[in-house]
């Protein structure tokens, strides 16, 4: 697989590090970013990130929650500038779509909320609206993504936006009864995280949510690092098994250092508002989208 002088840069921008350190990584693994960042690892070269940055592509995320907090909807709308995203036009559009994605829970996919009445006019197609604007703006618009989550117990479904409405974050909680679900504590709660969620980037809630292939490629740098350093057989797998936790730190909400108090973990949080609440509390999911995030 061949690599442009473009995915040197991109490389470098992921990891932090060397252009000659990142060209070499890249043609160890024949063009893929993704095992360059893994070789980068292995030979010890300190990788500042590991996730994407943010692309060209401009826009906003918008959020619709329902009143009662029982359901929420999370949407990206792309635009080719950012003037074209900050203007009344463009976001009384894309707040529109939030409101579609909220009302119509049985749509799955981008292209079956395209073909759906809409919401501001059903006499057009959500389609047929988004030509509209488009011609309106003078600019391509799209699209891009979207999700819903629906509780079907007691607890919250919340949003968090960010930055300009450029990274949002919808999060499903749990708890045992209404009443505690209506607290002011579980609100706080329920906030701080989504608010956590924006700033740490975590991957999944819990550590049982980690695909086995994410822990087996985690575990093979690890042990590499290990062999690197020199350190014997006989204790790289305590090693591994210790850096591990690092590991879950990072990419699992619940192992994370509270962002306000990083004397604690979110789990630990968690189960201080259970202490006040006194019924059980559960972060469900969570998803997290920044503008433009993963495109050229």
């Amino acid at each position: 697989m061949s690599f442009s002088s473009k995915d040197v840069v991109k490389l470098r921008q992921i990891t932090g590090a060397g252009m000659m350190d990142c060209k070499k990584a890249l043609e160890e693994s024949g063009g893929s970013i993704e095992d360059a960042v893994d070789l980068l690892r292995k030979k010890g070269i300190e990788v500042a990130a590991k996730r994407e940055t943010k692309g060209a592509t401009e826009g906003r995320v918008v959020a619709c929650i329902a009143e009662d907090k029982s359901a929420g909807a999370l949407v990206e709308i792309n635009s080719e500038t950012d003037f074209a995203a900050r203007s009344d036009d463009f976001r009384v559009f894309a707040d529109g779509i939030a409101r579609q994605v909220l009302g119509t829970a049985d749509v799955t996919s981008v292209e079956e909320l395209l073909s759906r009445p809409w919401l501001l006019n059903e006499a057009i197609t959500v389609e047929e609206a988004l030509n509209e604007i488009t011609g309106k703006i003078g600019e391509r618009i799209i699209v891009r993504r979207f999700v819903r989550y629906g509780l079907d117990s007691a607890g919250q479904v919340v949003c968090y936006i960010h930055g300009g409405d450029q990274i949002g974050v919808l999060m499903e909680v749990a708890c045992g009864s209404l009443g505690a679900a209506m607290s002011d504590e579980f609100a706080e709660f329920a906030h701080n995280i989504a608010m956590q969620v924006a700033a740490m980037q975590p991957k999944w809630v819990r550590e049982a949510e980690v695909p086995q292939t994410a822990l087996d490629r985690e575990k093979t740098v690890l042990f590499e690092q290990a062999r690197a350093e020199g350190k014997p057989d006989s204790i790289i797998e305590k090693m591994v098994t210790g850096r591990l936790k690092k590991f879950y730190s990072q990419v699992c909400l619940l192992n994370q250092p509270y962002v306000r108090d990083d004397s604690i973990t979110i789990e630990q949080l968690q189960s201080e508002l259970v202490g006040k609440i006194g019924e059980p509390v559960t972060v469900n999911r969570f998803a997290r989208y920044q503008v433009g995030e993963e495109l050229e």
